[in-house]
C-alpha cells in the first residue's frame, strides 16, 4: 500500500498508543495506514472539534475511536488522540484548549 500522507502523532497519541495490548497496536497501525491512503475516509466534526476527523474501528468487543487533522499544505496526517468512545469528545476538547 503507497503511503501519499506522512503520518505525525501529537504526544497524547503516542502516550496512548503506548499502553495499549500488542493485538491492538497491530490494529491501530492496519487503521492508520488506512487512513494515511485516504484521509477523508473519516467523520469530519463540527463545532469546537471542527478541524478533527475522526475513525471508528472495532477490536475485540470495543469501538475503538482515533483522532486526527488533516494538513493539506504539507501532506501530513497528524494523529491526535486515540481511545474507547466514553468521554472521547469532551476529553479531546479539553485537550486542544
Amino acid at each position: 500500500m503507497s503511503r501519499l500522507w506522512k503520518a505525525a502523532a501529537y504526544p497524547r497519541y503516542n502516550k496512548r498508543r503506548k499502553k495499549l495490548s500488542w493485538q491492538l497496536k497491530k490494529l491501530l497501525t492496519a487503521e492508520e495506514d488506512k487512513i494515511l491512503a485516504n484521509p477523508q475516509k473519516g467523520d469530519r466534526k463540527r463545532g469546537a472539534l471542527r478541524n478533527v476527523w475522526v475513525e471508528k474501528f472495532q477490536a475485540q468487543n470495543d469501538q475503538i475511536l482515533i483522532a486526527y487533522e488533516i494538513d493539506e499544505q504539507n501532506r501530513q496526517v497528524n494523529f491526535m488522540d486515540v481511545g474507547q468512545h466514553e468521554n472521547f469528545y469532551r476529553d479531546l476538547e479539553k485537550y486542544l484548549k
